[in-house]
C-alpha cells in the first residue's frame, strides 16, 4: 500500500482539470500532484513534452479508493 499525501486523505477533493466534485474513488498523478476525475485522469499528461515524447495518456495516474493509492499504474477502463 503506498501512502497518500495528507491532504488527500480528507474528502471531497475536486477535479484538477475539470473541477467535478471526486468520490471515493478518483485519480492520482503523484508527479504533478493533482487529482482527478476517472475521464481526466485517463486523458493527463503532466507536460506537453509527455504526448511529443510518445507517452501514454494518464499512464502517470493511479487510483485512489477507499483512501489507498493503487500500486498500479494508469486507472480502470470503468468507473
Amino acid at each position: 500500500m503506498a501512502a497518500l499525501p495528507p491532504h488527500l486523505e480528507e474528502t471531497p477533493h475536486t477535479c484538477g482539470a475539470c473541477g467535478a466534485v471526486l468520490t471515493e474513488s478518483f485519480g492520482w498523478c503523484g508527479n504533478c500532484q493533482v487529482a482527478f476525475c476517472f475521464p481526466c485522469g485517463r486523458q493527463h499528461y503532466c507536460s506537453p513534452a509527455c504526448a511529443s515524447s510518445g507517452c501514454y495518456a494518464g499512464l502517470c495516474v493511479r487510483e485512489v479508493r477507499g483512501g489507498v493509492l493503487s500500486q498500479q499504474w494508469g486507472l480502470p477502463a470503468d468507473g
